[in-house]
């Protein structure tokens, strides 16, 4: 019997079951396999990203967040390892109205703070989030790292 498997759903990596997070795209990993489509040339569909930005990586996770939970398709990139790395949003070119309007309206909304517990509460929650998905990504690394020093 063969290892349950888990698949990127932005570059189509393979992982096994319990990984949560593809560590080139750092996106959650979904239990469907990617369409067996050859690469021949097929007009733009979903596969095409349009960039909505560069953002901090704590900025980059909190929308990505945001727009995962407005049911958008998100990917990643980043300029590099570590806490200071940027992060460049995409999106599919299909969605890709829809995500910038998502994010215009939350760069108003940052602007124009509402003073409400429930706002408040809210932000701290998306907050919490993303840390817990940054938490996620690390222990996924950790996870698939092979233990070559044990000191």
């Amino acid at each position: 019997m063969s290892t349950p498997s888990v698949w990127c759903p932005a570059c189509g990596a393979e992982y096994t079951a319990g990984s949560r997070y593809c560590i080139e795209c750092r996106v959650e990993l979904v239990v469907e396999p990617p369409p067996a489509n050859g690469d021949d040339g097929d007009e733009g569909d979903a596969t095409d990203l349009v960039e909505l930005g560069e953002f901090s990586r704590l900025h980059a996770q909190i929308l990505r967040r945001r727009l995962e939970t407005a049911g958008l398709s998100v990917m990643v990139e980043w300029s590099g390892p570590g806490g200071s790395a940027l992060g460049t949003i995409l999106v599919p070119d299909s969605q890709a109205e829809f995500a910038e309007a998502v994010i215009n309206e939350i760069e108003v909304d940052d602007e124009v703070p509402d003073s409400s517990p429930e706002a408040y509460i809210a932000r701290i929650e998306e907050h919490l989030s993303a840390v817990g998905a940054l938490l996620d990504e690390l222990r996924t690394r950790l996870d698939q790292t092979p233990p070559d020093n044990e000191a």
